[in-house]
């Protein structure tokens, strides 16, 4: 669904919030680069929550609707 058709609210629920920052918690304890500084922290998870607060986690929400179209949101859109 394009950018300006889409449907569903531009906010992140309780669910998609866990679902991604699980995802970069593990990325970022598999050696993926950080893109904020860390400043001494060394639990992914605790960065992984950082990066979300500043809008830097490179990942993508896809929402299915029940017509079976979905759209993309990227993390800074929400």
């Amino acid at each position: 669904v394009p950018k300006d058709e889409r449907v569903t609210t531009p906010y992140m629920t309780k669910y998609e919030k866990a679902r991604i920052l699980g995802t970069r918690a593990l990325q970022i304890s598999g050696n993926a680069p950080v893109l904020i500084d860390v400043e001494g922290m060394t639990d992914p998870l605790e960065i992984a929550a950082k990066e979300l607060n500043e809008g830097k986690i490179p990942l993508v929400v896809r929402r299915y609707l029940p017509d079976g179209f979905y759209e993309d949101w990227s993390c800074e859109e929400l």
